[in-house]
């Protein structure tokens, strides 16, 4: 971006789009669309072997789509408060869903001449059966509507393992019914699979909460294990079978795309927030691309026969296909932006926008059990430098000493000192006098020798 732009639209806001959310909404509408295509093209009906390896992995990373719908609005949603405005979205839904649906039957009666009258199109309406995609509108109006108490309860507990435990428990329930089948009979009720969509909002929730984003490696792995796994025992099992047969995987539902959907939520997660352009362009086209998911399966149909006649060859009709899902879904989002003209005047016009309450930044602070140490950040190495040694000033003196003033010291000039005059030697010898007691000694001393003399020489 350039200056100018960055003074007028910030590129950070704390109440802005998450870049994150938006194109990964994208992301799973097209492939939801791409799932049709693949439903279209009859691969479900073809026989299976080792080259069929890449198709079936884009199928299973295909059904991840409606998982990856669900944990982007739970990343979203968790963080709002509970009030009259959590549910305003539902308005702006229900005219979305009703104008393109109402185009949609339009559609259907001038390509392939359907008939139409009062009874069948309120009965679409109601059971939200326009096309085949239509049923994750459905699931959309569910998830709204239960967004405030899935967001209140996920809120309301207060360590990280309680959070997790809540994750756990609604995958478990939800999403092993489908995986959870022995000669063709489930072992849990049919009716828990409908529950899937709230353990896809409740990861979402988590992972927005508690991911990192310098663990994007092991997410990145994890992801490429799980979908590379799936893949290998499908091929392997429905390679003797001859026909693509696996009902435990075969589900939108199943546990395994509830992890694809997650691990690519933590892979590009980031909770930094803006108004730039770039979050503008991403956020009309996930707005958009809520009418896709009702017209994208009609215009599919309407050009696959031509798509099926110009490329017989399955690896290139595979090909093309990821090209013709993107225009379908560019051209989808176009005419849901157009459609909703009426929406945004009127908005202009209201009060806040919607999802503006925001309740991230006034969440309690977390316990001591639920706090994540994060690795330290190193910081770089710098050159050695001499360590100069601070002397320290010399304290000035006081003005006054004892309200004596002191003045500057003057230079006295100090006079060398005269040298001393040598002590001449006296001319005669000095005489010491003997002490008295020393004059008695040499006395006692001489008669004592002369006595001595006298008695050995015999005189």
């Amino acid at each position: 971006m350039t200056d100018t732009n960055s003074e007028t639209i910030p590129e950070t806001s704390e109440n802005g789009r998450y870049l994150c959310a938006d194109v990964l909404s994208c992301l799973g509408v097209m492939l939801l669309l791409g799932l049709q295509y693949i439903q279209q093209t009859g691969f479900l009906d073809a026989t299976v072997s080792y080259e069929s390896a890449p198709f079936i992995a884009i199928r299973w990373f295909c059904l991840s789509g409606a998982m990856l719908l669900c944990g982007c609005m739970g990343y979203v949603l968790s963080t709002k408060k509970f009030s009259l405005h959590s549910f305003k979205p539902l308005l702006r839904l229900g005219y979305l869903y009703l104008i393109t649906s109402l185009c949609t039957m339009l559609l259907q009666k001038f390509l392939f001449e359907q008939e139409m009258n009062l009874d069948t199109i309120l009965k679409t309406l109601y059971q939200f059966t326009a096309t085949d995609t239509t049923k994750f509108i459905a699931m959309y109006f569910a998830l709204l509507l239960a967004a405030p108490f899935l967001s209140t309860a996920f809120q309301g507990l207060k360590t990280r393992n309680a959070r997790l435990a809540f994750v756990v428990i609604s995958a478990a329930v939800s999403t092993l019914q489908p995986m959870l089948i022995i000669s063709g009979e489930y072992l849990l009720p049919e009716w828990c699979k409908m529950l899937a969509p709230v353990a896809g909002f409740v990861g979402g929730a988590f992972v927005k909460r508690y991911a990192r984003e310098h663990s994007r490696i092991l997410w990145l792995f994890l992801l490429l294990l799980v979908w590379g796994g799936q893949t290998a025992c499908v091929v392997y099992i429905c390679t003797d079978r001859g026909i693509l047969y696996y009902p435990q995987f075969d589900s939108m539902a199943s546990m395994l795309s509830l992890l694809t959907a997650l691990l690519m939520l933590s892979l590009f997660h980031s909770k930094k927030r803006g108004e730039s352009g770039r979050h503008s362009f991403f956020a009309g086209a996930s707005g958009g691309a809520l009418s896709a998911l009702i017209l994208g399966d009609v215009i599919i149909d309407f050009l696959m026969p031509s798509i099926t006649e110009n490329f017989p060859d399955p690896e290139m009709l595979m090909l093309v296909g990821c090209l013709a899902v993107l225009v379908v879904f560019i051209l989808c989002c176009t005419i849901g932006l157009f459609l909703q003209i009426p929406v945004f005047l009127v908005s202009t016009f209201t009060d806040t926008p919607e999802y503006e309450e925001d309740d991230e930044n006034n969440e309690e602070p977390e316990t001591e059990e639920e706090k994540i140490p994060e690795t330290p950040v190193r910081k770089p190495f710098r050159a050695l430098e001499p360590i100069l040694e601070v002397i320290p000033k010399p304290e000035p003196m006081p003005e006054t000493i004892h309200n004596i003033p002191v003045s500057a010291p003057e230079t006295k000039i100090i006079p060398a000192p005269e040298p001393v005059p040598e002590l001449k030697e006296p001319k005669q010898p000095v005489k010491l006098q003997t002490p008295p007691y020393e004059k008695k000694t040499d006395q006692l001393s001489k008669e004592s020798i002369d006595e001595l003399i006298a008695k050995i020489t015999g005189n």
